[in-house]
This record gives structure tokens, sequence and C-alpha cells, in this order.
């Protein structure tokens, strides 16, 4: 299977970020000779089976040859049917989101091309609806399958936690590739196992069972299989998974949690920017980051933990040391479970240190940590979202100092807005919105490059895409905090950037100080929640 890590996203081409393979495919629509100018003549995409989270080019070709120049408006949507992982289990889901609408001076020259980055956000079937001024529509299918085989959901980063006294069902969603000749996957065994090892229960009552596949080839199906489970005989607890097809045995650590009942009061804490592994390391990051952890244990005990990004600081697989694997070995010393969201450094996977390229490679985050990049879960009747806030997007701003250290985020696409809107979101209940990258800040990006900006925020490190209109469903949607890292500072901000000690002038845009690069004050984000309600987030010392 292919290991490469993709959001929806149009990218003017002069953008240097992204990395992305420039050969194309596809079927070609028409003939010039025989097509109209402003026609569309193909279609075609980088990869027609990409990955969760791999950047490719969709491209789009019109008939030229016309005395006199003018502009035709592409329009191109995409009517999708794959998994979401929402209210904390993976459901199929359709939807139809405009990409994009582009305009193409068209002139004397036989064909005119335009490309369209996209960054998918969602495996399975994707159709792109192509329209060129009056001309009949056009089609193109991708495909966009797991960057990893194995299960899906529940996992390290993103466990279940199952109340029994709301719903006794447990999913598994297990992904595995086959040739279209071979038998269907099925599952053979699931075993729960506490975390300390000391006993072992088998799940074996199935109460239903959902299975689809998506192209990943040329005669080559990913398979995606959810199995459904009862499981009352199982005590409270928390739990390792391990799960057995007739092809391989998979696992994950601290990936279920068993409870009896729902809290109204409890606690949940943010870290961020952990740094895992970072190169000029004064600290032992992952030591620290294990002697933050035995202080929650110990003196907070929060219900569960969340990691806004940046856990790690440099994944290179040529190298003889895995961060993820220093990460991963911190984590299980947590008493709870761990929920996580990617930042910019999960991307970064160059050899050469000094040498920044752009990276949108999250193949290492979903192999290690969470094979997922956006999810939602409800829990003490709030509902949590997690969202991918991007790669790099512009670090090369021509400023007095050579090298730009505050990147901003290329954000979120308009299929993450759609499925926040329709899918994640729930307005009817008080929201806390996490991610990576900030939506608001005090100051500008600066600098010949710079992002505009057009709203009365300052948008230093925050995210480039639908950043307003992400702002505006804040707004109109019961979101109480938007929980962010990146900055290395502790911020209160109201949507106009400004720092404000009310509490409850909802929605906050918090931005949360590295759990692990500030000495003596390191420590996290403590939220303490009461019948739904946000009662304090205060960032806490663990000293």
């Amino acid at each position: 299977m292919k290991k490469i890590a993709v959001i929806l996203t149009i990218v003017i081409l002069l953008t240097p970020v992204l990395s992305i393979p420039t050969s194309s495919s596809g079927p070609i629509i028409g003939k010039t000779e025989d097509a109209t100018s402003g026609e569309i003549i193909a279609l075609s995409c980088s990869d027609l089976y990409p990955t969760l989270g791999e950047p490719v080019y969709l491209s789009v070709t019109v008939a030229g040859k016309t005395r006199e120049r003018f502009n035709e408006t592409v329009s191109m949507t995409d009517e999708f049917h794959g998994l979401i992982a929402t209210a904390g289990e993976m459901t199929w889901l359709s939807g139809n989101v405009t990409v994009s609408q582009i305009v193409m001076n068209v002139g004397k020259l036989l064909r005119y091309t335009k490309k369209i980055a996209w960054y998918p956000s969602v495996v399975g079937n994707h159709t792109f609806h192509v329209v060129a001024g009056t001309f009949p529509e056009k089609q193109l299918n991708v495909s966009v399958g797991f960057d990893v085989e194995g299960i899906i959901a529940p996992s390290l980063g993103c466990p279940s936690i199952i109340i029994k006294n709301n719903t006794n069902q447990f999913a598994v969603t297990i992904s595995e590739e086959r040739n279209t000749t071979e038998e269907p996957a099925q599952i053979l065994q699931v075993e729960l196992q506490t975390i300390d090892g000391t006993t072992h229960y088998h799940v074996e009552n199935q109460t239903a069972t959902w299975r689809t596949w998506v192209k990943t080839g040329i005669n080559i199906l990913e398979e995606e299989l959810i199995v459904s489970y009862t499981i009352d005989s199982i005590p409270d607890g928390f739990y390792n998974i391990s799960v057995t097809t007739t092809k391989e045995n998979y696992a994950w650590p601290h990936a279920v949690k068993i409870l009896n009942t729902e809290p109204t009061e409890y606690t949940v804490v943010q870290l961020t920017d952990l740094h895992i592994g970072k190169y000029v390391n004064f600290v032992n990051k992952k030591k620290e980051l294990i002697r933050l952890i035995t202080y929650l244990n110990e003196n907070i005990h929060p219900d569960f933990v969340i990691l806004s990004g940046d856990s790690v600081d440099w994944y290179n697989q040529k190298s003889h040391r895995n961060v993820y694997a220093d990460l991963q070995e911190a984590l299980l010393t947590c008493n709870v479970p761990v929920f996580t969201t990617p930042g910019n450094h999960e991307r970064y996977g160059n050899s050469l240190l000094v040498l920044y390229s752009p990276f949108t490679n999250l193949i290492p985050y979903h192999r290690f940590l969470n094979p997922l990049s956006d999810y939602s879960f409800e829990y003490g009747n709030v509902n949590f979202v997690f969202l991918d806030s991007g790669y790099d997007y512009s670090r090369w701003e021509i400023q007095p100092q050579i090298w730009n250290t505050t990147p901003e985020g290329s954000g979120l696409t308009t299929t993450q807005m759609y499925l926040l809107e329709n899918t994640w979101g729930i307005k009817q209940m008080n929201q806390i919105i996490i991610m990576h990258h900030p939506a608001v800040n005090d100051r500008n990006d600066t600098g010949l490059g710079a992002l505009p900006n057009d709203l009365p925020s300052g948008n230093d490190e925050c995210i480039a895409f639908n950043r307003g209109a992400f702002i505006t469903y804040c707004f109109a949607n019961n979101v109480s905090l938007i929980l962010t890292g990146q900055t290395h500072e502790n911020h209160m901000f109201n949507s106009q950037g400004k720092e404000t000690n009310n509490y409850s002038s909802w929605p906050l845009f918090v931005q949360t100080d590295s759990a692990t690069m500030n000495g003596q004050n390191n420590g996290g984000r403590a939220v303490h929640i009461k019948n739904s309600a946000v009662l304090n987030y205060e960032y806490v010392p663990f000293r």
C-alpha cells in the first residue's frame, strides 16, 4: 500500500509550498480541433488513487484558437461518498462540495491549462463535476484511500470512549488492500487487554457488519470493514486492542476506554508543541513529557488528554531514531485516553535539517499515532471537534531576518468546512474545537510575500484558507473554545484579536504555550467542565 499522505484547496501556481507530483494521468475528454474556444478538452489528476492527506493536482484544459481574448469561468464540484469519523464512530456519508471557481483567460493558443491543488480529507470515491461557461458538464473520477493498512479506529491517537448507559455498541474499522480476485477481508478475532497486560477479553458478539471498498490502483481494492460488537460483559477499564483478520494481526495500545456512566463534571488537559526528538535539544523532551504525564496522573486526573499538534519535531526514516516511538513510549505512561491532531512538524521528513523544503506528508503520523486527520466525538454533553489545519503555507516572506520562523498553516479546505457545518459540528451542544494553527492573532503576517488580511484580527501564524468562514462558524454554532498551539505563547483572544479576561465571551480563540520548551513553566491547559459548561481553562505549570 502507498504510504503518502489530502484537504481541498485552491493554490495559485506561484505558491512555493506544495511539493506534489507534476506527472498527469486521466482521460482526454475531446480533441482540440473539434472543440469550441473555451470548451473543456481534458481533465486529469496527477494521481487517480491518492491517499488521505496526499496533495495532488487536478488539471483542467480548455480549447483556445480565438482571435479575441476572453475570460472563461470554470466551476468544479466534488461529489463524494466516503468514510467520516464523527460522533465517536466511522460512518459512510455522501456530500457535494464546490472545489473551485476559476477564471481562465483564453486566446490564440491551441489550449490553456489550469492546475488546482487538491488535498483530500475524505477516504472514498470522488466524482468531480466540471463546467466551463455554458458547455456541457465533464466528469473525472478519483478514489482516495487510507495511507495505512490495519485498524483505522480506534487507535492510540483517536481512542474510543464507550459509555455503557448511552450505548453498548463498540465498533472496529479495518482497512486492508487486496487484489480484485482475492476474497473479501474478514475479522477472525477482536481482543481487549487491560493496559497493564494482566487481563484479556475476547469480543465476540457481533451486532452489525458494514463493508465497502475503494480502488487504489489497477485491479487493487482497499477494503473498508466496520464491525460492531456488544461489550456488556466487559468491565469498566482502559484497554489495548488487537484484531486478527484472515490476512494479518493488528494492534493499538491505549485505544479503548469503557465507562458505566457519563460524567457531568470533568477535566480535560491540552498539551501542545511537545517537539519530541528536537535536534537542538537542551532538555530531553521525551523524559520531560513523561514527567508531565506523571504529574497529570498523580495531581490532575483528567478524563482525557488532547495533543494539539507538533507532537514530534522532525521525522527522518533514514536515521536510527524513530521520534514517534519515543512519543509512543511517553504516551503509554498516561493513565487516560489521548486524542491527537497533526501540526506542521508532523509532516517534516527531510534528512537535511538545514535545507528547508515544504512538507505535506502525514504518513508517519498516520502510521504510528492516528490514522485519521479529522474527527469528532461527544463526551460529557460537549462536542469535541479535531481538525487538521494543514501544512506550512507561507514561509518565504522577504523580511529583515533571513529565516521566517512563524509559518502560517494552509488552513481548512472547503470539504472540511462543509463537514464541520453538516457532520462534525453539533450547534445544539456546547462545542470545543481543537486544531494546531490559530484562526486569530494580535499581529499580522508581514513582509514581501506575506498573506493578505481583510479581517479585523491579525493573521500571523494562522490558517490561510477559510479563516473568515471558520471564525463565522464559531460565532454562529455554540463554540466556546478553540484550542490551538503553534505560537508557543499563552493567549485568549476574541475574534478581533484582542486579549480578553472575560471567561464567558464565547467563542474564545485560545493559544497554548509549548508543554516542554519553557523550563520551569512547562505544563498544559486544564479545561474544567461541569454540566456541559466550561468553568475554567487556565494554563497550569506542572511543577
